[in-house]
């Protein structure tokens, strides 16, 4: 075995957290903020959008985000920060706004089934009662991160 550890191991403590170098965390970040990403969308228009978003030059979001970049700054640090948080919370705030409207589709739905047959319909309503209780796992999932 070299003496050298791999770079797996060199970047993991003993509880298995791994460091990230700055460029490669402005990197990650980076990423995640140009996300979504539309079908054909080109990689320089995601690193356009994640410049924008960051209020970054297009260039310097290109080093970053390619990890070519020796170092970041604080200042673009904590911009790509803020920015990946607030992406975050938008898409926190859609998928909370998502479950809601599912689970008023789902309401309706079976209001609909039991007011033409009730008896005939009851196995369906039932399984999606369970579909809404399972998605009370998300309701806390969202409340744990918000």
């Amino acid at each position: 075995m070299s003496e050298f550890p791999s770079e797996n191991q060199e970047n993991r403590t003993e509880c298995g957290v791994v460091f990230m170098s700055a460029v490669a965390e402005a990197s990650h970040l980076l990423r995640r903020v140009a996300e979504p990403r539309p079908i054909g969308d080109s990689v320089k228009q995601a690193i356009a959008r994640a410049a924008r978003r960051c209020g970054l030059s297009f260039t310097r979001t290109e080093d970053l985000w390619r990890q070519e970049a020796r170092r970041v700054d604080a200042e673009e640090m904590d911009r790509i920060r803020r920015a990946a948080n607030k992406h975050n919370a938008a898409q926190e705030a859609k998928a909370r706004d998502e479950l809601s409207e599912l689970r008023d589709r789902l309401a309706r739905l079976e209001a609909r089934l039991l007011s033409t047959d009730e008896d005939f319909h009851r196995p369906d309503v039932d399984a999606l009662g369970e579909l809404v209780r399972r998605s009370g796992g998300m309701d806390r999932a969202l409340d744990r991160k918000g």
